[in-house]
């Protein structure tokens, strides 16, 4: 998978300006496509209510990890949000589930027709 530095990298290091991140984003969005796979830097939560769960109280919210970093997930699809902000639609760790993962949460990714990681 390609190495990318996000938005965490640059928040540590402050060497990254708002302008690069946007044409790291922008770059990333034209160039992924559906099949290829992409891995995040930072998990992503969703909350979800756990009724009838065995030790969880009806109602009761919690977090479920829907992207964990380290772990590839195949983009399903390339979309715009409402605001035309690019998204792309990602496998999940909860079966049948989709996540929306935005270009600059993206540390790297591989190319459906490359073996190695970029």
């Amino acid at each position: 998978m390609v190495q990318h530095s996000s938005r965490g990298d640059s928040i540590a290091s402050g060497s990254e300006s708002m302008a690069e991140q946007q044409l790291e984003a922008e770059f990333l969005w034209q160039n992924l496509a559906v099949g290829d796979e992409v891995m995040v830097e930072f998990p992503l939560y969703e909350r979800s209510l756990c009724a009838g769960l065995p030790g969880q109280p009806d109602n009761n919210p919690s977090t479920v990890e829907l992207l964990t970093p380290g772990r590839g997930y195949l983009i399903l699809e390339k979309c715009l949000s409402a605001t035309q902000i690019p998204q792309f639609l990602t496998e999940s760790n909860t079966p049948g589930r989709r996540a929306v993962v935005y270009p600059q949460s993206i540390c790297s990714y591989r190319r459906a027709n490359e073996s190695t990681i970029n």
